[in-house]
């Protein structure tokens, strides 16, 4: 199938390779030195890390991020996402094959996510892209430097610092499915603080997100007790936008103190197809609005000589979510569903202490300790017969960690790790990861590995909805990866890795012996059983063609994930994916650039079956940009130039040939 869909990607590939070039957007580890990385928790050179990891900058970001994080993350090696229906529906983002709630998703350095959800993952339909530096994808268990949630990985999106010089900028941009996005930023600072300052909007139309554009009749739950469908609705819309500031202030020349904040706000239509009335599927009813509030404030300090920098961080963050939706409630004296409003509010707060010490020829350590303590209410109304059992619960993790690195020979780059988390109330788990990194500077050449455990801590509705039970045992994950990084001459950039991580004591949802009476009722609870594996290996490029002309870019990720309890692949990851980026820049001040995305076929829930197949499929954007001055820019681009049909999620469309374009003016 995945063959059918390159031949099927041909011809694009042709236009897109006569029409433009490309441009290395992702950083590879021996590309450029200078890039500094947090995968350890410090800030270090990405060519001295063992861990497997990417770097998204900023005017990558900018040029994809108009809708929202998700395109973003799209090309990046051993990411799949899945978009529910266009822009800001529910989008999940897995990493190796991870589940969404076993990916760790940070803001500088700060754990999101909604504490109140099923699983504790972050829909990043929530998320826009608003002032932010650069994002780092490090792969693999990290759970002994980050704690739960890091077993597939981390994602850290870290926002723009100001700087003495003053910086503002607004862009504008518009195009199909009556989208309209705009974003402005202003920095700056003196010797002694600095500022920056983001906030983004969008409103798209969209389309009906249920049924559009799919090649077979949209199902419902229950098709043989309803009609067929109404016709679809003209659109579904979406209002999302977000806003973000990060400040600066230096005490003295040892001490400075540091501040950030984001906000993001999401509302828009869905459609219902559990529900058993055809007119309810589509019905207006069908809302939701969800807004994120994230914030810390970090004083850091030299001592010693500057021998120990230590860092002391207060964090909170707040996710509330209110969902409108037809018969999504039950009476348990009627037996009837009715409409009703469902209410989420999660929320996380702490303190961590971080030190850094340095032990001259013997290497650095990181040492640290953390409290945090989580909070999930649900609520939920009309509630007629007082049927519905609110979730009020908490829980507190207090953590310490270490990791000691050491570099031999001026080449071989070294760490060792590990982490205490106990849960009050609940289970203590330890987990560790160790790094090494080998640099042949003469050739070009670094070969690393790593290899660690990852945890996840049950979440709060696992354990305390009527669902759930209080001694679950946290999800567990061991992981190990090589690869190597070879740089050929100044033109020729490659990179590959070959991982193996292997889950156990899953979470899952059934009817078994350790249910209650009561659960047994509502028809099941949460227990510890599964066992899961992923592997594969991911591979990228980065090419210059001709020199300030041409340059390409390459990925190509090979994943197996099965469920070795059944031993059936795991639904939603698809086992082939890659992607091929060119862009031409020949032309002062023009750049053009092709993108062609390469999904194989995979399998997905089914509403009426356990699974069903979807077909791979190709995708051609084309992009374009031209600078008139330092100042003033104009840029546009084609999104999905063939019309390809294709679901991301089981008769969830996609949008078809798509048109934007837009200024942007900065000074």
């Amino acid at each position: 199938m995945f063959k059918a869909a390159l031949r099927t990607a041909s011809r694009a590939a042709l236009v897109a390779i006569a029409l433009s070039g490309a441009r290395a957007s992702y950083a590879l580890a021996d590309e450029l030195p200078d890039i500094t990385v947090t995968a350890d928790r410090i800030e270090e050179p990405i060519g001295q890390s063992g861990a497997s990891v990417t770097i998204i900058p900023a005017a990558e970001i900018e040029k994809l991020g108009s809708k929202g994080l998700a395109d973003v993350l799209r090309g990046v090696a051993g990411i799949d996402v899945d978009e529910a229906g266009g822009v800001g529906a529910v989008t999940e983002v897995r990493l190796r094959g991870a589940d969404p709630g076993q990916t760790l998703v940070l803001i500088d350095g700060v754990r999101i996510g909604n504490p109140s959800s099923t699983d504790g993952s972050v829909d990043f339909g929530n998320l826009s892209a608003v002032d932010v530096e650069r994002i780092e994808v490090l792969r693999g268990p990290q759970s002994a430097l980050y704690g739960s949630d890091a077993m597939g990985g981390v994602i850290n999106i870290i926002t723009r610092k100001g700087g003495k010089t003053p910086h503002r900028s607004v862009t504008v941009e518009a195009g199909s499915y009556g989208t309209i996005s705009t974003r402005a930023t202003m920095s700056g600072g003196d010797d002694l603080w600095t500022y920056s300052l983001g906030v983004s909007a969008l409103h798209s139309d969209g389309f009906p997100r249920y049924g559009y554009r799919v090649d077979q009749p949209p199902a419902q739950l229950f098709p043989y007790t309803t009609p067929p469908l109404p016709p679809l609705p003209a659109d579904d819309p979406t209002d999302k936008g977000g806003a973000s500031g990060r400040f600066s202030y230096r005490l003295s020349d040892e001490v400075t103190i540091d501040a950030a904040f984001s906000l993001f706000g999401n509302a828009l239509r869905f459609d219902n197809p559990y529900a058993m009335l055809p007119g309810d599927v589509f019905s207006h009813y069908n809302f939701s609005r969800t807004t994120i509030a994230d914030g810390f404030v970090r004083a850091s300090a030299d001592s010693f000589g500057g021998l120990l920098h230590s860092q002391l961080t207060v964090f909170g963050n707040v996710t509330t979510s209110n969902v409108w939706e037809t018969e999504a409630c039950y009476d348990d004296v009627t037996f009837a569903v009715f409409n009703c409003r469902s209410g989420y509010q999660g929320a996380r707060y702490g303190a961590e202490y971080q030190g850094d010490l340095k032990l001259g020829a013997f290497g650095g350590l990181t040492l640290g300790a953390r409290t945090e303590t989580e909070t999930a209410s649900t609520s939920q109304s009309p509630n007629p017969d007082a049927s519905f059992t609110p979730i009020r619960a908490q829980q507190t993790t207090n953590s310490v960690f270490a990791e000691h690195r050491l570099t031999l020979f001026d080449r071989l780059d070294l760490t060792l790790g590990g982490r205490i988390d106990a849960i009050e109330g609940g289970q203590t788990f330890e987990t560790y990861r160790a790094t090494a990194a080998y640099r042949i500077d003469e050739t070009g050449t670094k070969l690393r590995a790593s290899v660690g455990t990852g945890d996840k801590a049950p979440t709060l509705y696992q354990r305390f909805s009527p669902y759930g039970d209080p001694t679950l045992a946290p999800e567990q994950s061991f992981g190990f990866d090589a690869g190597i990084d070879q740089k050929f001459g100044e033109r020729f950039t490659a990179s590959a890795t070959a991982f193996d991580t292997s889950y156990r004591n899953l979470i899952d949802f059934a009817e078994v012996p350790s249910c209650t009476l009561a659960q047994d009722s509502l028809g099941g609870c949460y227990y510890n059983v599964g066992r899961a594996e992923t592997k594969g290996v991911e591979l990228s490029a980065d090419a210059t063609l001709v020199p300030d002309a041409w340059r390409a870019r390459a990925s190509y990720t090979y994943l197996d994930a099965r469920d070795l309890d059944t031993d059936t692949p795991l639904l939603q990851r698809p086992r082939n994916k890659g992607a091929l980026s060119l862009i031409y820049d020949g032309i002062a001040k023009l750049e053009l650039e092709s993108r062609l995305t390469l999904v194989g076929s995979r399998l997905d829930y089914g509403l009426t079956t356990p699974s069903v197949n979807l077909a791979p499929y190709a995708k051609l954007d084309l992009l374009a940009s031209y600078k008139f001055n330092d100042n003033f820019a104009m840029f546009g681009r084609v999104e999905n130039v063939t019309d390809a049909r294709y679901e991301e999620v089981y008769n969830y469309g996609t949008a078809g040939r798509s048109y934007y374009a837009g200024v942007s003016y900065s000074w």
